[in-house]
This record gives C-alpha cells, sequence and structure tokens, in this order.
C-alpha cells in the first residue's frame, strides 16, 4: 500500500471523528452543560440529540436523578450538654446545573468527579444544622419527639437509660397503644373526646420529629441552593446513640434495671403462688371438714335407725332375741379352735345349751 492510501484513510478516519463529535445525546436521567473554551453556551439542555461544533464544543453531563448520600457520624451536644452520636443521611439533586458545574466542578468535567466533590460540601453544612438543631433540643425531644423536661437523673447518661428516655422515666417502655389509652385516659378527665386528645398528642410527638428534620432540610437548603446549585429534599436521622465512653455504663444500667424488675416478678409470683397454695388448703381443710361432718352425720342417723329396728325386734319377741343374741355370742366365742373360756358350769351363758326343749 503507498503513501497515497495511507494518506487516504488517515483522512478518512480523521473525517469519521469529527463527524461523531459533531453531535451529542442527553439521556433521560442527565442534565448537561455545553461549553465552548471553559465558558457555558447552553445550559439545561434537554433530553435529546444536538449538533455542536467538533474539537471546540464540550459537553458536561451530571445525573440528574435524586441522589442519597449517607453523613458520616458525629457527635453533637443536646441543650443539656449531652453528647450524642448522630447517624443521618441527606437526599438531594441538582436544581441548578450551570451553577452546580461551575460551583462544584471547578474546571473539571467528570461527572462522578463532581458528585463526589458535592458529597464533600455537603458534610459540613448538614452536620452544622444538625448541631444548630440539637443545641436546642433536650435528649428527650429528640430520641422520642416529646417535650418538657427530663428528670434529674436523666441529666447523668450513667444513670438514665435509652428505654427510660423513650417510656419518660417510667422504668418501662410504652406502646403506641399505651400511649393512645393514657391520652384517653386524660381527655376523660378534662371532660374532652378521647380520641381527639390522643390523636393530638401522637400528632405532637410526630411534629417535633418532623420539625427538626424539617428545619435541618431548610436550613441546608438555604445554603446550598444559592452557593452550589443543590436542593436538600430532605435530611433524616436513622440513629442517635450514646457515645462509645459511656454506652457500656449505659447498658450496665439498662440490665441491672431489668434484673431488678426480673426480681420484683418473681418475687411477685411467689407472692402470689403462696397466696394461692394457702387459699387452696383452706379450701381443702373445709371439705375434709364438711364431709367428716356429712359422714357423722349419716353414720348417725344410720345407728339410730339400726337401734331402732333392733327396739322393734327385740319388743315383738323378747324370748327369741335373746336366744338369738346368745348364738351370736356363742359363735363369735367359738370361731377358732385355740378359743379357750373358763366359766362356772351354772353361768347363764350355758343356759341355752342346757335346755333341750323348744318353746
Amino acid at each position: 500500500m503507498g503513501t497515497r492510501s495511507w494518506l487516504m484513510l488517515v483522512a478518512v478516519g480523521v473525517l469519521l471523528l469529527l463527524a461523531l463529535d459533531s453531535f451529542y445525546i442527553v439521556n433521560e436521567t442527565e442534565k448537561a452543560v455545553l461549553k465552548r473554551f471553559a465558558r457555558v453556551e447552553k445550559a439545561d439542555i434537554e433530553p435529546g440529540i444536538y449538533p455542536k461544533v467538533p474539537l471546540i464544543d464540550d459537553v458536561v453531563r451530571v445525573d440528574g436523578r435524586l441522589l442519597t448520600h449517607d453523613v458520616p457520624t458525629q457527635s453533637f451536644l443536646t441543650a443539656e450538654k449531652k453528647l450524642l452520636n448522630v447517624d443521618a443521611f441527606v437526599t438531594w439533586r441538582i436544581a441548578d446545573v450551570q451553577r452546580y458545574i461551575v460551583s462544584v466542578g471547578a474546571g473539571v468535567n467528570d461527572g462522578l468527579a463532581m458528585e463526589r466533590r458535592a458529597r464533600e460540601l455537603l458534610d459540613p453544612r448538614v452536620n452544622e444544622a444538625l448541631r444548630n438543631q440539637f443545641a436546642e433540643r433536650t435528649v428527650q425531644e429528640v430520641v422520642a419527639g416529646q417535650g418538657g423536661a427530663l428528670p434529674d437523673e436523666a441529666l447523668d447518661p450513667t444513670a438514665v437509660s435509652t428505654e427510660d428516655l423513650l417510656s419518660g422515666g417510667d422504668g418501662e417502655a410504652k406502646t403506641t397503644s399505651e400511649v393512645e389509652a393514657d391520652a384517653e385516659a386524660q381527655a376523660a378527665d378534662d371532660g374532652g373526646e378521647p380520641g381527639d386528645t390522643a390523636a393530638s398528642s401522637l400528632g405532637d410527638e410526630t411534629d417535633q420529629r418532623e420539625k427538626l428534620m424539617n428545619s435541618v432540610a431548610q436550613e441546608v437548603n438555604a445554603a446550598t441552593l444559592e452557593d452550589l446549585g443543590i436542593e436538600v429534599v430532605d435530611v433524616r436521622v436513622k440513629q442517635v446513640d450514646w457515645p462509645d465512653q459511656v454506652r457500656g455504663r449505659v447498658f450496665d444500667r439498662m440490665r441491672a434495671e431489668r434484673a431488678r424488675d426480673a426480681a420484683e416478678h418473681r418475687a411477685r409470683g411467689r407472692e402470689d403462688a403462696e397466696r394461692i397454695r394457702a387459699a387452696a388448703d383452706r379450701q381443702r381443710t373445709q371439705i375434709v371438714a364438711q364431709a367428716y361432718e356429712e359422714a357423722q352425720r349419716l353414720r348417725g342417723a344410720g345407728d339410730a335407725r339400726a337401734t331402732s329396728i333392733y327396739a322393734d325386734a327385740y319388743g315383738k319377741d323378747e324370748e327369741f332375741f335373746r336366744f338369738y343374741r346368745s348364738l351370736q355370742a356363742y359363735r363369735d366365742s367359738f370361731d377358732s379352735k385355740e378359743d379357750v373360756l373358763i366359766l362356772s358350769p351354772d353361768s347363764e351363758f350355758f343356759q341355752y345349751m342346757k335346755q333341750n326343749r323348744g318353746r
């Protein structure tokens, strides 16, 4: 192949590259701007196919979808000067792509690199907003969404458990149904509608949590939308926990409380068992006494009836009754061969044996 042929191939290749670089495609999930000599010529380009000047125009694409970023865990002080570890995440999207590329890109045309840079810029702003909001609220307001002051022992993390915070300091966690029952009871005392008060109480707790999250989102969004072109849609706290240096003591306190509750339940169970056992023994004694009384009564009635029958029979024929009783005495006396009786021959015991005549 000659030199001219090589030149023709190179020219065709160059023309092909220029042809491929003379248009660009913007997908539906992307936002793009057209830059010419580092100057933005066209921003917020809609999805589609567009022409451009080869080798001069440059297209910068970024992700236009809703993005989620996990903020690194940070420690914040509450209104009682108690330290809490907070794990949160933020959902955001690019609202002003031109401002975003200029502020975050800093001359970089890689969308992934700009996204990493945007996450780095979001972290301090979110942490600052969380720090401000946590500093205005107590631990109970942050954890349970409830207002009001905590008891004195709650101000010491070594003397209060997370369950106490969730239950309002009474030692037992309250479920939603228990909260509703308490609200209805309070409404009945106040003369109002129980359902309305319960819904209002739960709504207030939810509003407290929503207010905190919305305040953080609004504070961060006000800063990022103007400076970075980023719209912060929402900020949510995933977990609030004690720091490592006090967590062990809090868990020890919780274990001690659970052990005390278990011992109390066991003692109450033993007390109930003794009371039930005593009641059963008393009932058994009463039943046996009543049965013995009834048996003695029946036995006395039977003996009286037998005595009456014997008396009637004896009255009908006294001589025959005496003879019959004597025969029974003979049978009982001579029941065994070893029986020996020492009696006088003139004893009345043998009077019927001496008589050989019938009546």
